[in-house]
């Protein structure tokens, strides 16, 4: 052990825990980045994840009749996502536990180098290095920043849904479902009501129209009567005197 820490060869360890932590981030950020420029353009994406996730929403959607809470939907799927055999929360959780293990390994190594009556040297050196390592991979994930991406991937997903996917499931639901039921009432409700109907208007204009008929008919008769009536009168006006009395005796002898 005393001869492992003065040749320098835990150096290699911490810079192998360090080159993993940033590796592990920059693959993490680049894979969360590229779901995200595909996210734009859900119909023409190429990316085989989000195919997969935009034909399981639509089947899910198609079997429940709807989707109540699309955030929590999409975050089980990303639970399933997978960055070379490994899921990317596990790699972004390995990223964090390499930066602890920088930390770690950089302390047991200057540690060890005080337990073993090394030069102070080598405890400086170890310790420092630990600090280091740590703290470059602690930059580098501000850097990344992968819970922004990923809630920012979350974002783009849930839009897509929300605003695209799930209005025209709506609108092509409707559209297999209304034109059944219109075709349905056509074929068996409105033609008997409309018969029905112009039954009735028919009954209805025809009485009226004879209605009217004998009533023209009756008042014709009427006038005709009063007119003879009218003519009967006149003819008596037109006597003079001498023929008014004429006619009065002669039917003053008729009557006795």
């Amino acid at each position: 052990m005393m001869s492992f820490l003065q040749t320098g060869r835990a150096l290699y360890i911490l810079a192998a825990i360090c080159l993993a932590g940033i590796v592990s981030r920059l693959i993490a950020g680049s894979f969360y980045k590229g779901l995200i420029k595909e996210s734009v353009n859900m119909a023409l994406t190429k990316n085989k994840y989000l195919r997969n996730l935009k034909q399981n929403a639509e089947d899910t959607y198609r079997i429940n009749q709807g989707m109540n809470n699309t955030r929590v939907y999409l975050e089980r799927q990303l639970y399933s996502l997978r960055v070379m055999g490994m899921s990317i929360r596990g790699l972004d959780n390995l990223s964090g536990q390499l930066t602890l293990l920088c930390f770690l390994a950089g302390g047991a190594a200057a540690f060890l180098s005080y337990w073993y009556r090394s030069d102070n040297y080598y405890i400086v050196l170890y310790g420092a290095v630990g600090i280091l390592a740590g703290m470059m991979t602690m930059l580098v994930d501000y850097g990344v920043n992968l819970e922004a991406r990923r809630q920012q991937l979350l974002t783009c997903l849930q839009d897509y849904m929300e605003n695209v996917m799930l209005p025209r499931m709506n609108r092509e639901g409707a559209g297999d479902y209304m034109p059944a039921v219109t075709s349905e009432g056509d074929r068996r409700d409105p033609a008997p009501v409309r018969s029905i109907g112009r039954d009735r208007r028919f009954n209805s204009s025809s009485g009226n129209a004879r209605r009217g008929i004998e009533q023209a008919a009756a008042s014709r008769e009427a006038s005709k009567e009063k007119k003879e009536e009218k003519t009967g009168d006149d003819w008596l006006k037109d006597l003079n005197p001498d023929q008014k009395r004429m006619l009065g005796e002669l039917l003053k002898e008729f009557i006795s």
